[in-house]
């Protein structure tokens, strides 16, 4: 991921106290993530770093929208993000990331929080992502009930030749 200048803090200058700082999360931002699930979207961060005594207590709250591809038609797609995430830095004698706790050497002046904004981001999209019944595109959908092999119909429910034939096994014994 390339870095974006506008996602690095300077904790060095930081003294004790609460700091807030707000980032826009646009297609722009987006774009700079290579291989990303997410290409576009429109998501507002509000940030709160907490110094106490050398720790850092980042709390990361997300509100926003991002553009994912259904599952089912391959459309665009909205997705709602609303999350809350954090993690706490602290300088150590060498850089390591255990999760929630990140140690940085104390040569490091700032962080680059692009990345951990992308991974919450990407965090809160579902597994499966698919648009709300009967809002699909619709030539897609003809499409797949044509090459699927869901041909026969029971109980409202198409149902693939190959159970039915399966289905001939179990009802012979």
């Amino acid at each position: 991921m390339a870095k974006i200048e506008s996602y690095k803090i300077e904790l060095k200058g930081l003294s004790d106290g609460i700091y807030e700082y707000d980032f826009h999360l646009d297609d722009d931002f987006f774009a700079t993530v290579e291989d990303a699930e997410v290409a576009k979207g429109d998501v507002g961060v509000h940030l709160t770093i907490k110094k106490i005594e050398g720790n850092f207590d980042f709390k990361f709250l997300l509100n926003g929208v991002v553009k994912v591809q259904c599952d089912r038609c391959l459309d665009e797609m909205d997705c709602q993000i609303e999350a809350e995430n954090g993690f706490t830095v602290k300088y150590g004698k060498e850089n390591s990331d255990e999760g929630d706790k990140l140690v940085i050497t104390e040569d490091c002046n700032e962080i680059d929080l692009s990345w951990y904004l992308y991974e919450f981001v990407a965090l809160e999209i579902p597994i499966t992502h698919a648009h709300p019944e009967g809002e699909c595109n619709s030539e897609m959908e003809q499409l797949l009930q044509q090459y699927s092999g869901a041909k026969e119909v029971e109980d409202g429910e198409p149902v693939d030749s190959r159970w039915s034939e399966l289905k001939k096994l179990i009802d012979n014994n």
